[in-house]
């Protein structure tokens, strides 16, 4: 059997563990609750006038057009077709 000095080491052992686990516990309700507040409020407009690399960026200059390349052998067929379209019906002439 215990003494009664052991017990109450033991209970005070106990007790300091409880209240530091609801220490942590309290940590981790307090970060996620600052988490979903930082969640829940509106994404700010965004305006690139007001962004740190505005100043590099000409605000007149439209974007360029894009156009897709062909393939070689692409190439190579359309010259074909447009040698052939100068025969009119694209084959080779007849004798007449």
């Amino acid at each position: 059997m215990k003494t009664p000095n052991s017990l109450q080491q033991d209970l005070t052992q106990r007790l300091s563990d409880s209240v530091e686990r609801l220490q942590q516990q309290a940590d981790k309700v307090s970060y996620w609750a600052s988490a979903i507040t930082g969640i829940s409020q509106p994404v700010p407009d965004y305006e690139p006038e007001s962004t740190s690399v505005a100043r590099y960026i000409k605000a007149a200059r439209p974007a360029r057009k894009r156009r897709r390349r062909r393939a070689a052998n692409q190439n190579d067929l359309a010259d074909d077709d447009t040698r052939s379209g100068e025969n009119g019906s694209g084959s080779t002439p007849a004798s007449a």
